[in-house]
């Protein structure tokens, strides 16, 4: 019966250390890199670099309720935050980006490439 006990003892601290705790990821995040991927026969190293400027203008606060609101240069959205165990951030449902490292990484796809921007916690 001791023997049952450790086991399952040990199995709920097992648990519990690989779940993720969404109460970690409350507060202020702001851009930490952007790495823009367009195709370079469809657009110039201009419009690249102006992309990347206004996406590290971005912003994310979640609040202890749950609420994720996610700004940019001219607008502001918001929603539900769910986290799942493989660290998938949804929004309202939809998948928003991934809690991974102490990071959220968000990857946008374009018709032009994609733009994937990692937030760091203030």
């Amino acid at each position: 019966m001791k023997k049952s006990f450790l086991t399952l003892l040990s199995f709920a601290i097992l648990t519990a250390a690989c779940t993720h705790k969404p109460e970690t990821l409350i507060g202020d995040w702001t851009v930490e890199k952007v790495n823009v991927q367009f195709d370079e026969n469809r657009t110039t190293p201009e419009l690249v670099k102006q992309i990347g400027e206004m996406e590290k203008q971005n912003r994310i606060s979640i609040s202890s309720d749950s609420t994720l609101v996610f700004k940019t240069l001219d607008n502001e959205t918001q929603g539900r935050m769910t986290v799942d165990k493989q660290g998938v951030v949804y929004c309202d449902g939809q998948k928003f980006g991934l809690w991974k490292d102490g990071t959220i990484v968000t990857a946008v796809p374009s018709p032009l490439g994609e733009i994937t921007v990692t937030y760091q916690q203030e």
